[in-house]
């Protein structure tokens, strides 16, 4: 028999003691009779044990996926029902149990790590004669003597994995893991354990490291049949969900562009007609007696300043009020202009009189026109 042989038949009896229902598989028969002719004794199966993971699935089948979708569906019409095969899924989580988990800080002497491994041989006994109850308190002994060990862990895991205890589980595997990140048990163990909790993808990607770790074909079988293809159609429903969710919020972006340009556009036309409307005001009204008077760029751009505006009104109303612009260069800019305009023809209706042919009457000697 070659190494490797020798190995395969090493991991097979190191997996016979850690689960010894194993042995009355149909496929190994051959092998327990063999076991059994060397007056060797095989422990029976559990089978109140085994009993409630074929038979719960069923009615947790419908539960589970239903009530998530109802209020999600109220919340988005983008959001899909992901149907998923929950075969093995239990109706609800455990409670933790109040066990031994070891101080972390604790340095084990050489006689307290001699006790562990004691107790631990101990515990590896009751697991055999399918004391589970026994063995996972001998476990903790052992951990509290020794709280570095990550096999411990993964062992008690293992055990209350078959109890069907995933909340647990977890809690072991965790630790285990953080004290050996390459312990294939405790990331087997782990992984079944989300898929007890219905959580695909933290059990596909559990299962997935405990294969890189150690593979084994039923592990795989269970990766490739449920735990992986529920895992997928979660990720692509997440991600549907997150497409449609940044679509939405680009949308909402561009409406929020344009509403603001729309308002900045009509904010301009309302004071572009308000300006207007002020400019209607002006001496002698428009267009009519002054329409031609914006041909002239430089009066055009005059006639904008709100200045200029309010004084030309103010000598509409008033015609002795022209008095006081007569140091403003722009008021009388325009006024001049109004003159080479309208010289020698009547001024527009409101001008001050005098203006007719010339500058109005009273104005300085000397200023242009006069």
């Amino acid at each position: 028999m070659d190494a490797k042989s020798i190995q395969q038949l090493k991991v097979f009896t190191e997996a016979c003691k850690a689960n010894p229902a194993i042995l009355h598989d149909s496929n190994l028969a051959f092998f327990k009779e063999y076991l059994e002719s060397l007056g060797a004794t095989v422990p029976k199966p559990e089978k109140k044990a085994e009993s409630p993971k074929k038979e719960e699935p069923k009615p947790s089948h419908t539960p589970a996926p239903e009530p998530t979708p109802e209020p999600m569906a109220e919340e988005s019409s983008d959001e899909e029902v992901v149907e998923l095969d929950n075969t093995g899924v239990l109706p609800e989580a455990d409670t933790l149990l109040d066990l031994p988990m070891g101080d972390p800080d604790k340095q084990p002497t050489e006689e307290e790590m001699e006790k562990s491994n004691d107790i631990r041989g101990q515990a590896m006994g009751a697991m055999s004669d399918g004391n589970l109850d026994e063995a996972i308190k001998l476990f903790g002994e052992a951990l509290e003597c020794n709280p570095h060990s990550a096999v411990l862990y993964a062992k008690r895991a293992q055990l209350l994995l078959r109890q069907q205890k995933p909340t647990n589980v977890i809690r072991d595997t965790e630790r285990a893991l953080k004290l050996n990140p390459n312990n294939a048990l405790a990331h087997k163990c782990q992984g079944k354990a989300y898929r007890l909790l219905g959580k695909w993808e933290e059990s596909s990607h559990a299962l997935e490291a405990g294969q890189k770790c150690d593979y084994d074909d039923d592990t795989q079988e269970l990766l490739k049949t449920i735990v992986k293809p529920n895992a997928e159609k979660l990720r692509l429903a997440r991600m549907k969900k997150e497409s449609s969710k940044r679509e939405k919020e680009h949308k909402e972006k561009v409406e929020r562009i344009r509403a603001a340009k729309e308002a900045r556009q009509k904010a301009y036309e309302e004071e572009k007609a308000r300006a207007d409307s002020e400019s209607d005001g002006m001496p002698g009204g428009m267009p009519g007696g002054m329409g031609g008077l914006f041909d002239d760029p430089e009066i055009a751009v005059l006639l904008q300043d709100p200045e200029v505006v309010q004084a030309m009104a103010a000598i509409q109303k008033n015609p002795a009020a022209m008095m006081q612009y007569m140091n403003n260069p722009k008021i009388m800019k325009v006024i001049q202009k109004l003159q080479g305009k309208f010289g020698g023809a009547d001024m527009p209706e409101g001008m001050p009189p005098g203006f007719s042919g010339g500058m109005p009457s009273g104005m300085p000697p000397g200023f242009p026109g006069m």
